[in-house]
């Protein structure tokens, strides 16, 4: 039988995730699977999968063992924090998945979300029948890994290599696709975005620069320091045409800040009209809702040599609270 590439080349950050999660679950022991999303799951109880009998009793015989499988498992897989939060599509979805469970007592449905703790109405689960309520469980990545990490490091358990790696290949994924941490902050490397954020409460960047779902906010690594000003992100727009034009068509539809700053870009001179590019809109620096840490993250980065080096020099995430306890970049 033909097995899934081990890991995916989807684009798409949900399908690829999903597919390399199945891809590693296909190639390990099904036990071994088991255990893991009844750890991760806080105990579902047992999942049916292969079950292995000696000396079953039949009507007729005695036969001297018996091996049999009969069990589905569904997955669901968000890599947006909050995908289930509100009703919507998301919500909608789940239903409709959640009906498949119907007739066969077998099936479980796993919801495998980035969110740090379960949504506070998955407990209800409206718009599914009891029958099925209790078989659609939630787990997110960071208890998925968590399991997994317990497993590989235990040294009473023999895990074999190929196991290991695998397991390890996949909550390496995890992480780069920010799903195992509640990061809530992005830093910039800053040098003429830092002076600009500080006139125009805006940071400007190529179009369709990438960044994480779930981000709160903002903030600028210049000077060699994270600067002590955490700004609220407002609005993301990945793709602004900077003409006058353009600035008057976003006020006519009530987007009267963006407005101003296309209008202040191209007017005294922090970028040619017609460009195109990324804008965040952030709050001023003198906004109740900017976080100010009272001093500067000072780096103490260095290279193997003992030479300093830039903590960023595109962009890195990490949180508030850490950011609000750290003197140092060493400390986050």
């Amino acid at each position: 039988m033909p097995r899934n590439p081990l890991f995916s080349t989807y684009r798409t950050g949900e399908n690829r995730v999903t597919s390399s999660t199945m891809a590693v679950f296909e190639r390990i022991d099904l036990a071994l699977v088991q255990e893991l999303l009844e750890t991760a799951t806080g105990g579902a109880g047992e999942l049916p999968t292969v079950s292995f009998h000696n000396q079953v009793t039949t009507d007729e015989a005695v036969p001297d063992a018996r091996i049999s499988a009969r069990f589905t498992w569904w997955f669901e897989t968000k890599t947006t924090r909050g995908a289930y939060t509100g009703e919507g599509h998301g919500r909608s979805q789940l239903r409709a998945h959640a009906r498949q469970l119907d007739g066969d007592p077998s099936a479980r449905l796993f919801v495998l979300t980035p969110d740090p703790a379960r949504p506070t109405w998955f407990t209800q689960l409206d718009g599914i029948g009891p029958h099925v309520r209790d078989r659609v469980l939630w787990l997110s990545f960071r208890d998925l890994a968590t399991a997994t990490e317990a497993v590989v490091t235990n040294p009473a358990r023999l895990v074999g290599e190929q196991t290991r790696f695998l397991l390890y290949e996949l909550i390496a994924l995890y992480e780069a696709e920010g799903l195992l941490t509640s990061d809530d902050t992005v830093i910039v490397a800053a040098r003429s975005a830092w002076p600009e954020y500080q006139r125009l409460a805006a940071y400007v960047c190529q179009p369709e620069r990438s960044f994480r779902e779930g981000l709160t906010h903002f903030g600028f690594y210049a000077d060699g320091v994270i600067q002590p000003v955490l700004a609220r992100i407002r609005t993301h727009h990945p793709a602004v045409l900077l003409t006058h034009e353009e600035a008057e068509r976003y006020r006519a539809d009530g987007h009267t800040e963006l407005a101003q700053l296309i209008g202040a870009l191209v007017e005294e001179g922090y970028r040619p009209e017609g460009n195109s590019n990324g804008v965040i809109l952030l709050s001023a620096p003198d906004d109740p809702d900017t976080v100010q840490l009272g001093k500067p993250v000072i780096n103490d980065t260095v290279t193997a040599s003992g030479r300093p080096w830039a903590w960023t020099l595109g962009q890195r995430y990490t949180s508030l609270d850490r950011l609000k306890a750290a003197a140092r970049t060493s400390e986050l």
